[in-house]
């Protein structure tokens, strides 16, 4: 039986790492945040890359139960990469179904791995994939919930700068206010991809990283000043997360232009795949690897040896590539792949069919971010939880978590259970009374 009718506000500034705080604790509304919050260090799901987090974070489950295992779906031949935005796809209950099934009001905008979500009553999910859907309001009709388009879209659309990169912030937070004020929901979860953005574009630190921070510091002022308005702030638990850091990026190593070399991956004269024995599915830093459905025993026999050859050969920068039940029994991750590809850090395992092997910055087929994420968890910088309310402890620094923890607390926030998760509450983060329970 749930005891409190407090609120609960995730925010994911995507990206957001320790380091960062001391920068937030100098600005209005991260400090204000951060004074009265209970804290954690974060260790991601493996790859460390936005979808697989974002579904951990709202199931508990990491990507091999989940069925979220790279932030793009696999299909080779799709013109253009489809990602997991479709709720559909999760295997397991989320914490929204959860919410709802106890009868609170969920809310979501921007937020991984939402669309055409039934038990999120008010959404306004992150897809962008225009073309697909045949127009912007198409896009939103299709996969937001009935009347989302008129009553807190359309308003605001105006706000996304699609091209050249796409940009989500100033929209996200304007609808967010809007849901704020006229929904008040038990339960809502925002995604701001700012910080993200910059250290894509510039690299993990510096002054584009500290302006992005900045600008959230505002959107954050604007959300925070809503729910003051509306007189829901000190109900609310407000809790900041954030999914993976960054490292420069300093080589591609492109094997599918390998494979295409081996003559295990074959192109037209155009320069498109035509079929394949091994497939590079890239998940920026990391990989999986797919094998053809009807592979001979052979040609897996040529796939292995150059995968071996691969590790081997100090320029390529690969550290291991494993099985998928390896993969699975050390980072919780499978998937349709046949292995998984661990790259040294700050090296793309880039999918290119038509670039050199191997590039570094300068090089004309070095093309891509600065910045990039999907390595292995241990490295770099590390994701941020600061859950600040009436049912968080201020002051308390709970030390280094699974991501797969942040679930099943938001659950006890809520009064509400989630069986299937594989992580647990973090005890210490909660305010005496509710700890307790």
């Amino acid at each position: 039986m749930r005891m409190s009718r407090n609120r609960l506000l995730v925010i994911s500034v995507d990206a957001m790492v320790g380091e960062d705080l001391e920068l937030a604790r100098t600005l209005p509304t991260f400090s204000r945040l951060i004074e009265r919050a209970a804290i954690a260090e974060i260790e991601s799901v493996f790859p460390t890359v936005t979808y697989p987090n974002h579904t951990a974070q709202t199931t508990g489950c990491g990507p091999a139960t989940t069925g979220i295992f790279n932030n793009l779906t696999f299909d080779p031949y799709a013109p253009v990469p489809v990602w997991f935005w479709d709720s559909r796809h999760i295997r397991v209950p989320t914490l929204f179904a959860a919410a709802k099934a106890a009868g609170l009001r969920t809310a979501a905008v921007q937020w991984p791995v939402t669309a055409h979500d039934e038990d999120i009553d008010v959404l306004v999910p992150e897809v962008w994939q225009i073309e697909q859907w045949g127009g912007i309001e198409e896009l939103y009709r299709g996969t937001a919930s009935p009347g989302a388009w008129e009553r807190y879209v359309s308003p605001h659309v105006h706000k996304v700068v699609w091209s050249p990169k796409r940009d989500f912030n100033d929209f996200a937070a304007a609808v967010a206010q809007d849901i704020l004020r006229e929904e008040r929901p038990d339960v809502m979860f925002l995604h701001l991809v700012a910080v993200d953005a910059a250290r894509h574009a510039a690299g993990p630190f510096g002054p584009p990283v500290d302006a992005a921070l900045r600008r959230v510091d505002a959107l954050l002022g604007e959300i925070v000043a809503t729910m003051e308005e509306v007189g829901t702030l000190e109900s609310t638990n407000v809790v900041l997360v954030s999914d993976h850091g960054h490292l420069a990026t300093t080589q591609h190593t492109n094997l599918n232009a390998l494979f295409a070399e081996r003559g295990l991956l074959r192109l037209d004269d155009a320069g498109a795949l035509v079929d394949y024995d091994v497939y590079c599915h890239g998940a920026g830093l990391s990989a999986q690897l797919f094998l053809a459905e009807d592979l001979t025993d052979a040609r897996r026999v040529e796939v292995e040896a150059l995968l071996a050859e691969i590790v081997a050969e100090p320029t390529y920068r690969i550290a291991e590539i494993i099985t998928a039940s390896v993969a699975r029994e050390r980072y919780g991750l499978d998937g349709p792949f046949a292995y998984v590809v661990i790259s040294e850090p700050g090296v793309q395992v880039a999918p290119h069919l038509d670039r050199a092997v191997i590039a570094v910055p300068g090089d004309p087929d070095f093309i891509g971010y600065a910045g990039n994420h999907g390595h292995e968890p241990s490295h770099g910088g590390q994701p941020v939880f600061i859950a600040s309310g009436p049912d968080f402890a201020p002051g308390v620094h709970a030390g280094r978590r699974s991501i797969l923890d942040e679930a099943p607390t938001f659950a006890a926030v809520l009064g509400l259970d989630l069986p299937a998760a594989e992580g647990t509450v973090v005890t210490e983060v909660l305010a005496a009374a509710l700890a307790e329970r």
